[in-house]
């Protein structure tokens, strides 16, 4: 009896969950120009994100929402001052930093990769390939997607990371032929961040602080190589147990060129204008023209990504994740509209609101409805696969079965390790797990495993009696 009640109470627990997120995460009101901020915060609420931070550009004029906080146990309100790791949005910066150089004569577009780190001999179909800076430029060099796990973690202090980062690939199988597929590898940005190192003779970060922040005015923006530059950078946070948690992510500082530039909604403002040619200082000529030359890039079928943007007829767009953060930024071609949104947390949430924002500019009406987080998604479902997991160990306990013993014990363990080793074999780690994940990934994995085990023992115990 105190077995079915248990389980009873485990199917309770679990269609309330279900109950609970489908009415939390819906929002059925109307959003337009007039009433942007309330969408912004309807968002953060529905998506349970603890700030966010946007800027919006309308021909040259700047505006701000601001919502939540920058540290939920500080009660420090989030503002257009407050700094936040950009993400992949890092990468235009990067490959601005590439078109300067290519100006200069230093580099060209169409030299591979070879020329500069000879070391750096991928392979694709048993052969060796020829990878060249445009294929990094345009995410067509093919470097699996599955690279981001294995990125070392560690700071600018440790010696020569960023080249140990792009080492770690020096040899990798690529997807496809150089120049043939777009796949998108964050690590393609690294590889160019050395080769600006190579060229310049700075570091990559000195390189872009010094050709690209210092003359648009970027002030408040900075890369972070290491922990020591911690004011006025807003705590992030992840998905844990259906709420949001304060989450200080491992360093990944090999990969600063691709995703960990500092910046706030006030110099992204900067940033905006400069890409629609509005100047806040004197520029040089060169950083003008690199600039436009970085959204010129043909746009056909399959091949509308480069130099940090996605590219469209009527707008150019980027977003970007790091564990603990996220950013999206949309701007119009010819409607000098633009907008960057920017969360104290990993997801789509700044993606869906810089979208709706955008939208709402240009004259739409713009409906939440039901909106939940990728992230915040996998926890829930992580969860209720623990509450099933052991609502399955109860079952088990009580309904033992003897027959075919040998059998059921083989095939429990043949399924444990399947499952213990599904994150190798699709090239992943518990690692990355544990870094990009909600933790009930993890327990989740470790329920199904325990899971196995009673049965199997229970099949071995039963065997023994009989």
């Amino acid at each position: 009896m105190k077995y079915k009640i248990a389980r009873i109470a485990i199917i309770g627990i679990i269609c309330i969950c279900f109950i609970y997120n489908l009415f939390s995460h819906y929002d059925g009101k109307e959003y337009n120009i007039e009433n942007m901020e309330e969408y912004v915060r309807s968002l953060c609420k529905i998506g349970n994100v603890p700030g966010m931070s946007i800027a919006l550009l309308d021909h040259g004029q700047e505006y701000y929402i601001n919502v939540g906080y920058a540290d939920k146990a500080e009660k420090a309100d989030m503002t257009s001052e407050i700094r936040c790791e950009l993400g992949s949005t890092t990468k235009a910066f990067t490959a601005l930093g590439a078109l300067l150089l290519e100006q200069d004569g230093k580099l060209d577009r169409a030299d591979s990769v070879k020329d500069y780190l000879p070391w750096f001999r991928p392979t694709y179909d048993g052969k060796e390939a020829d990878v060249t800076i445009e294929h990094l430029l345009c995410h067509t060099s093919g470097i699996p997607t599955w690279t981001i796990a294995d990125l070392p973690t560690g700071t600018v202090n440790d010696a020569e990371l960023l080249e140990n980062t792009v080492r770690g690939i020096q040899s990798v199988k690529l997807d496809s032929a150089p120049g043939t597929v777009h796949n998108y590898a964050t690590i393609n940005y690294d590889v160019l961040a050395l080769i600006i190192e190579k060229t310049s003779g700075m570091t990559y970060e000195d390189y872009i602080e010094k050709n690209v922040l210092e003359p648009l005015g970027m002030s408040n923006s900075y890369f972070r190589v290491d922990d020591s530059k911690q004011e006025q950078l807003a705590q992030g946070y992840r998905y844990a147990f259906m709420r949001a948690a304060k989450y200080d992510a491992p360093t990944f500082y090999g990969n600063t060129a691709a995703g960990y530039l500092v910046s706030s909604t006030e110099d992204l403002a900067i940033w905006m204008k400069a890409q629609m040619g509005i100047y806040e200082t004197d520029m040089t000529e060169e950083i003008d023209r690199a600039i436009t030359e970085s959204h010129l890039y043909p746009i056909e079928e399959g091949r509308h990504y480069f130099a940090g943007w996605n590219l469209y007829d009527t707008y150019i767009c980027h977003g970007g994740n790091n564990p603990n953060f996220s950013s999206q930024v949309i701007i119009g071609r010819t409607n000098k509209k633009a907008v960057f949104a920017l969360a104290n947390i990993c997801g789509p949430s700044s993606t869906k609101a810089a979208d709706g924002i955008y939208r709402m500019m240009q004259g739409e009406t713009v409906e939440i409805g039901f909106w939940m987080d990728g992230n915040s998604l996998v926890d829930l479902l992580c969860m209720i696969s623990c509450l099933v997991e052991i609502y399955i160990m109860i079952l088990l306990f009580e309904k033992r079965r003897k027959k075919y013993a040998g059998a059921k014990v083989f095939f429990c363990l043949l399924m444990a390790v399947i499952v213990l080793m599904a994150p190798y074999i699709l090239h992943y780690n518990y690692f990355a797990l544990s870094v990009w994940c909600s933790p009930c990934v993890l327990i989740a994995i470790a329920g199904v495993e325990i899971c196995f085990a009673e049965y199997m023992a229970l099949c071995i115990c039963d065997r023994k009696k009989h």
